[in-house]
């Protein structure tokens, strides 16, 4: 029996030609360096054994079943249905995760992508579809994802300096923590363009820190400067933040005084300030889930999206999975 499951899973980021942002930066042009990609993505680590191997387990793991072309067309294949082929408009595997990771845990992860996936259907089932693949996994989460509504995907320009309230995902202490060390965060509320879903809320941040001060003696406080980098979209587009002056401003409003923390609300250093950002204390501690804002550092293009009502008809998908990932299989880059 066909049932849609959402009119616009075949057009979610309708025209989208952005692979995840580690993946974008890499770009991969040998079969060796593709099969990398593809590994850390899925597993975290690269795998051992050789190539051909390899292969076989990824589309055993991913198909659920090897396929018979040539060994670097099956390389091709699989990381152009992992990651999308630019210009192509369909949706890639790894957009579909980060679309039902964020529908049902209100989060996008970095983890490995199996790994992420397992964690859906421990949360949904208490047990994990072991026996199918990861494909069709997959798309088990997106009907239950999605059952109602429709989505439909719609570039957009988030414009430079939009601010966006961020919560910080570790402690961080200047105490023990080092130059260098990563700053993880997630959005804390969602960011529309008009009616398009440009940031969703549990989207995932990255940074650094950059310096850390000790508190010195003569009441002199200790400081801890932090880097904040991007923000990583549903389509995998790396949005570039930064603490400016409005963030600050924006967070010392929501704290009620500066440099205060109040209601979780961090503000970091003084209106005006030159460098990176800062928060003082006598020896400094920013909770886990201290919120603060920063501001989005350049127009930036993604692929939105826009929620509605879902219609009753015949789907535009094959009737079994295993057409269409044979129809997918065969998208060779040129």
């Amino acid at each position: 029996m066909k049932r849609i499951l959402t009119l616009a899973l075949t057009v979610l980021f309708c025209l989208t030609a952005v692979a995840p942002g580690f993946a974008a930066a890499l770009d991969p042009q040998t079969a060796q360096n593709k099969m990398v990609t593809m590994e850390k993505f899925l597993y975290g680590t690269e795998q051992s054994g050789a190539l051909i191997a390899r292969v076989d387990s990824i589309e055993i793991d991913v198909y659920g079943r090897k396929t018979t072309n040539p060994v670097l067309t099956r390389v091709d294949n699989i990381y152009d249905y992992l990651f999308g082929v630019p210009g192509d408009g369909s949706l890639s595997f790894a957009s579909k995760l980060n679309a039902a990771e964020w529908q049902l845990m209100q989060e996008m992860s970095d983890a490995p992508a199996k790994t992420r996936l397992e964690k859906i259907e421990d949360m949904l089932y208490g047990s994990l579809e072991t026996n199918n693949a990861l494909a069709e996994r997959l798309e088990n989460l997106l009907q239950v994802a999605f059952p109602e509504a429709s989505l439909v995907g719609t570039e957009v320009n988030l414009p430079k300096d939009t601010l966006v309230k961020v919560a910080f995902l570790q402690e961080l202490r200047s105490k023990e923590n080092r130059v260098g060390d990563a700053v993880r965060f997630k959005v804390e509320e969602n960011v529309y363009v008009d009616n398009v879903l440009a940031l969703p809320k549990g989207a995932i941040g990255t940074g650094n820190i950059q310096k850390i001060v000790p508190a010195r003696s003569f009441g002199r406080d200790a400081r801890i400067d932090i880097a904040f980098t991007d923000i990583t979209a549903i389509d995998g587009t790396k949005v570039p933040v930064f603490v400016g002056d409005l963030a600050k401003q924006e967070a010392k409003t929501a704290a009620g005084a500066a440099g205060a923390s109040i209601g979780g609300m961090i503000v970091l250093g003084p209106i005006g300030a030159i460098g990176g950002a800062f928060v003082t204390g006598k020896s400094m501690v920013i909770p886990v889930g201290s919120t603060t804002f920063v501001q989005v550092s350049d127009d930036t293009h993604i692929f939105g999206l826009i929620q509605g009502e879902a219609t009753e008809q015949d789907s535009d998908l094959p009737e079994t999975y295993e057409e269409q990932t044979y129809e997918e299989q065969t998208v060779v880059i040129q």
